[in-house]
């Protein structure tokens, strides 16, 4: 399913923008050793700036309001409300069976599987869409778990073969404040846990 795969534009991509830096910051020293009366400074001043706006882009998105990391994981669940994922698929018209998945990637994310059952009487799931791995470029449908104080802590990503699926069901909420909850269950009482969920 090759064609369904989703990837971050190269303006939002981290490993991009970082090269970017250094390229820009590189080639002002460059310049700054020519010869050239007029254009040496003109040159220096306009590379140093696209440096500095190459870096404010990698800086900005963990600034802004929606509270959001470079992974697209949320911090907290804010007043966004959780609908089950079966009332989304019921109201989109999809009937594809649901069936338990393990998540893909769950054995990177052991401390905060770890910091989620801390903080939870019951464990929760939310899907969030156009998350990425830490310098990823592909674009997946993460799975993160919710705190009692409602933090949010990701998990995981649902394995490629429902990934476009799922994506479709889930993307639309985030404009209209929703976020798609689903069933979720971990597996072992030590490390490393396996986390599934019902979709």
């Amino acid at each position: 399913m090759q064609e369904n795969r989703r990837f971050k534009p190269f303006w939002r991509w981290e490993v991009f923008l970082f090269a970017m830096v250094l390229v820009s910051a590189m080639a002002a020293n460059v310049v700054t050793r020519a010869d050239w009366p007029v254009l040496t400074p003109v040159l220096t001043v306009l590379l140093l700036a696209l440096a500095v706006a190459f870096a404010a882009a990698l800086v900005v998105p963990l600034l802004r309001g929606s509270g959001r990391d470079s992974e697209n994981t949320l911090r907290t669940l804010g007043s966004l409300e959780p609908v089950p994922l079966s009332e989304i698929a019921a109201a989109a018209g999809d009937d594809t069976p649901v069936h338990r998945m393990e998540l893909e990637g769950s054995e990177r994310r052991q401390t905060s599987i770890d910091a989620a059952q801390a903080t939870s009487r019951t464990l929760r799931a939310v899907l969030t869409p156009d998350a990425s791995r830490w310098l990823g470029r592909e674009l997946r449908v993460a799975v993160d778990l919710v705190g009692d104080d409602g933090r949010v802590y990701r998990a995981g990503f649902v394995p490629r073969h429902v990934d476009a699926r799922l994506n479709r069901l889930v993307h639309p909420l985030a404009a209209e404040g929703r976020v798609a909850e689903v069933p979720v269950r971990l597996i072992g009482t030590a490390r490393p846990f396996t986390v599934e969920i019902t979709a």
